[in-house]
């Protein structure tokens, strides 16, 4: 038999003997970017032969193979649900981990955390999120402690764990500053999702029953409808579309404290903007499928799931130039990024709806540029660095790594 085969098998065989946990507060029956993409990677998992868990709080209505939910109590007014411990049962499951994969720095991480150290079993660390921007969204007062509390605790878990990851390069700069005594092992794996859930996506939502006529251009955003996500700076830009003639509609799926502020501000033009709320993820293909442009002004994603299932809908983007958009390799010629002002958001709408031809075009690039996202190639990314780090790291020696 060929060595390299007797390797590559006996690999997978220690892969799939391998007992995998992912720790993260963000699960369905929340919907967000980073319980998309962990529940993709987790089925993907299972479908390899894995023993993989995910450990998260509350719901426990909601029941899925290898999911394990401990009791929680609400965090604040949100959907998530928290708590200083996991039930029994988790501690035993998580204790007989080989890797923590931990996505959260707060809530469920600390706890992994000090499991992992018990155990002495090795903890990747992933970070989605971009958190000095979302403090800026509190009083400021309150700022500088937040601040020096998320920082120590991202230095904690960039220190403890032998690999720390997160989707974008921009946002692996920003940790490598947090901690640059371990700065090198900080590397960048992007999201990914089931792509044919998104590709040729099947019948489109009947654009009548929403009063949307055949001949407008409809843009669509998908997510939280929160001030990071700069929504209003879109919408002025989309209310003088309209007004100055633009033949268009814009549907927004999610919710989110800025609800009410969006429909004063486009009351004008009521008829053309369609809220229709949160919605399961498997709905979302259809309005993709409805829509021509995927309208996405925010400056604080990381590498966000909603645009890559737009890209593999075959829909063109207009956005806001940020440095998260380069981990799109070839999103030039996908969509139009503009600068942070109305004029030029107000132009790029207006050519959009003009130039059928160059959505067309643009569309067919997204789909290509999407292709890098398979989830299956990034679940393959993912056991290799399980493998690598269960065979040779604890997460004690990570700690006393120069230290």
């Amino acid at each position: 038999m060929n060595t390299s085969y007797q390797m590559a098998a006996r690999q997978s065989f220690q892969t799939s003997r391998m007992r995998i946990g992912q720790f993260t507060d963000s699960f369905p029956p929340i919907i967000n970017g980073v319980s998309a993409f962990i529940s993709e990677h987790h089925q993907q998992l299972l479908r390899q032969g894995c023993r993989a868990y995910i450990f998260t709080f509350g719901y426990n209505k909601y029941r899925a193979p290898g999911v394990v939910r401990s009791p929680g109590l609400p965090y604040g007014p949100s959907e998530f649900r928290t708590n200083l411990f996991l039930s029994p049962r988790a501690t035993r499951l998580a204790r007989g981990l080989d890797v923590f994969h931990v996505h959260e720095p707060f809530g469920i991480g600390g706890i992994a955390l000090r499991i992992a150290r018990q155990a002495d079993r090795p903890v990747i660390f992933t970070n989605h999120t971009q958190h000095d921007v979302y403090i800026e969204n509190f009083p400021k007062l309150i700022q500088p402690p937040l601040q020096g509390h998320m920082l120590r605790t991202m230095a904690t878990f960039l220190r403890s764990s032998a690999i720390s990851t997160t989707p974008s390069e921009f946002t692996a700069r920003w940790m490598r500053h947090i901690a640059p005594e371990v700065g090198d092992r900080v590397q960048v794996v992007h999201n990914g999702i089931d792509l044919s859930k998104f590709d040729h996506a099947g019948m489109p939502f009947p654009r009548e029953q929403l009063g949307i006529s055949p001949s407008s251009t409809v843009f669509i955003y998908v997510g939280r409808l929160t001030p990071e996500k700069n929504l209003p700076v879109f919408a002025e830009a989309f209310l003088q579309a309209v007004q100055s003639g633009s033949d268009a509609d814009w549907i927004v799926v999610g919710e989110g404290r800025l609800h009410t502020v969006l429909q004063e501000q486009l009351g004008a033009i009521a008829s053309r903007v369609h809220f229709l709320g949160a919605m399961p993820r498997q709905q979302i293909p259809a309005y993709l499928a409805l829509a021509d442009v995927f309208a996405t002004p925010s400056l604080s994603e990381v590498n966000p799931i909603s645009v890559i299932e737009a890209m593999a809908s075959g829909k063109p983007f207009i956005g806001l130039q940020a440095g998260w958009w380069s981990e799109f390799e070839g999103h030039e010629r996908a969509g139009i990024l503009t600068q942070h002002s109305t004029p030029a958001l107000l132009d790029a709408i207006s050519r959009l709806c003009r130039d059928r031809a160059h959505r067309l075009a643009m569309g067919i690039q997204a789909r290509l540029v999407s292709q890098q996202f398979d989830i299956r190639s990034v679940t393959a990314r993912w056991l290799e660095l399980y493998s690598r780090v269960a065979a040779t790291t604890s997460v004690h020696s990570a700690w006393n790594i120069r230290h």
